[in-house]
């Protein structure tokens, strides 16, 4: 008897939520450039039903100068896929 393989369809892409802050500008123009950088990872997925779930990827990147932050980025690219 032949195994069936579990099969994974993307379905859609998208961009869920995008956000970009400089809440210290434009001050922080003003200083010498050497940011410490921050890179966040995080996903969660949701069943919606009929094989198809939701999964979002978070990206969240922060820049700080001297302990003030020099901007914030994130973004949370989602898609949906079927599992058949």
């Amino acid at each position: 008897m032949a195994e069936k393989q579990a099969k994974l369809v993307l379905k859609k892409f998208y961009v869920k939520d995008l956000s970009f802050e400089t809440p210290n500008s434009p001050q922080m123009f003003a200083e010498e450039w050497e940011p410490d950088m921050d890179l966040q990872l995080a996903n969660r997925s949701a069943a919606l039903g009929d094989d198809d779930y939701e999964v979002i990827l978070q990206v969240t990147v922060t820049a700080k100068l001297k302990g003030k932050t020099a901007f914030l980025a994130e973004v949370h690219m989602a898609g949906i896929y079927q599992m058949a």
